[in-house]
């Protein structure tokens, strides 16, 4: 890698995995990890651009471990939401969501994603989530919450709100309304080491303790909005112990947390290995993947704060008119910013939507299915992305790859014989948006934010 590893991270390192995995770790950090996706359960394509050779992840059903490294940007599936480029280490979280699930029982739970940008982890834990449930999605900076939205949206699962919100508003105004919370806190990085030169510069010991404390903090400042008996996911991508086993004995001994083990027989054959307290670390050189620490851990006290009163706003049924786009029955949410915007959301979601509403900061919710200009319904390309889209609503029209790549480039091109209005754009049986045809030329509907920048030729 061509910079020096500092001899407090060798200590901190052989502290946590041991003299022997540390050596195995420092001995590969200057070598690339194995390429892995996630698929799409509710998006299911051929994948063909990907090639072949792919084998599973053994803690997660839908993660692939692929052979190379292919130009996802060319394959529109990838654009589609089929699929997400995810460190196969990142997706134990999701494994571990699982079993929070299971150990909380019930359908209709309430889940918050409290540091979730870019939202690999969003995007699984929403295609594990039992039905009827609902995921916020929260990342407090706020640029990188539009990048978190965009993936939500690309995913297309209707029953995600993304907030962008202090942990602490949670903390103080939604008490004891989760049923799970993921903190996926912001670490010192030593697992992304052979892929992130700069975290390896920027990395040192004043690093970790601020870290440290500031995990701390975030864990403090939301753990009132956890219900007594709900479950916590701590995880991180670094190694050493004062941010991971030391931030969640810090927790059973301050908050009121009854630490879980995690059992993982898949992980323990691939390498991965518990800590003292029972939290299972992935190390670099002893798994495919990167670096990431996971423990799981179940609230057993009191909340410690008081949270503000809430005013609900309300929500309406969606006209007939604007149903028939849905494949279920979806319920009208306002935006006052944009009164002819037509946002819609499944009851549960829209009642979850409304209670948030004056607690934190909203930034999507559900679906953006349009928006109305005089009487004309321009629909919105996230629309054509939600798995609630009923693509019989409009025409369709299903292109090969080199025209879905003009498309997603939003390149000029026509298709023959398809109706004046708008259609919707396929690739291998998914959507990927909606272009207008005016007779002789169609307008290209995609988001200039989302075109392909490369040369879709190579």
């Amino acid at each position: 890698m061509g910079t020096a590893v500092s001899d407090v991270f060798v200590k901190y390192l052989e502290d946590a995995a041991g003299l022997e995995k540390a050596s195995v770790a420092l001995a590969s950090i200057s070598s690339p990890g194995k390429t892995s996706i996630r698929s799409n359960p509710l998006k299911p394509c051929s994948m063909a651009v990907l090639g072949g050779h792919a084998s599973v992840v053994p803690w997660a059903e839908c993660g692939l471990f692929l052979e190379g490294r292919p130009v996802f940007t060319l394959d529109p599936c990838f654009h589609a939401g089929a699929y997400y480029v995810q460190d196969s280490s990142s997706m134990f979280v999701g494994h571990v969501f699982s079993e929070a699930v299971k150990i909380a029982g019930g359908q209709g739970i309430k889940i918050l994603d409290l540091c979730a940008a870019p939202g690999g982890k969003t995007t699984d834990i929403a295609s594990r989530m039992p039905s009827g449930s609902v995921l916020v999605a929260n990342e407090v900076v706020r640029q990188r919450a539009s990048v978190l939205k965009d993936n939500v949206e690309t995913w297309g699962h209707p029953d995600v709100i993304v907030t962008s919100s202090d942990p602490s508003d949670f903390g103080r105004r939604m008490k004891d309304y989760f049923d799970i919370i993921l903190v996926d806190a912001p670490c010192s990085g030593e697992g992304m080491f052979r892929k992130d030169r700069l975290a390896l510069e920027q990395w040192s010991e004043d690093a970790v303790a601020l870290c440290s404390a500031r995990q701390k903090r975030i864990l403090a400042d939301v753990w009132p909005s956890l219900k007594p008996g709900g479950m916590l996911i701590y995880s991180t991508c670094t190694f050493n112990r004062h941010e991971n086993g030391n931030n969640v004995k810090w927790m059973s001994e301050t908050l009121g947390a009854e630490i879980m083990e995690i059992d993982s027989p898949e992980a323990e054959a691939a390498g991965a290995f518990r800590d003292d307290i029972g939290g299972m670390l992935f190390v670099y050189g002893m798994v495919p993947g990167e670096g990431q620490y996971c423990a799981l851990v179940r609230k057993t006290g009191d909340c410690i704060q008081e949270r503000d009163n809430v005013k609900r706003r309300g929500f309406s049924s969606l006209p007939e008119s604007l149903g028939r786009l849905f494949d279920r029955e979806m319920y009208l949410l306002q935006d006052k910013r944009s009164p002819e915007s037509v946002i819609a959301a499944p009851k549960y979601v829209a009642t979850a939507a409304s209670s948030l509403a004056d607690a934190v900061k909203i930034v999507s919710a559900g679906i953006r299915a349009g928006v109305f200009k005089g009487r004309d319904f321009v629909p919105d390309p996230a629309l054509a992305l939600s798995s609630a889209f009923d693509r019989t609503s409009y025409p369709v029209a299903d292109i090969d790859r080199g025209a879905a790549l003009k498309f997603l480039a939003r390149e000029s091109f026509f298709i023959g014989n398809m109706p004046k209005g708008y259609v919707v754009i396929c690739h291998d049986g998914l959507p990927l948006g909606f272009v207008k045809n005016i007779g002789n030329r169609m307008n290209n509907l995609h988001p200039p934010g989302r075109r392909i920048r490369m040369d879709i030729n190579v």
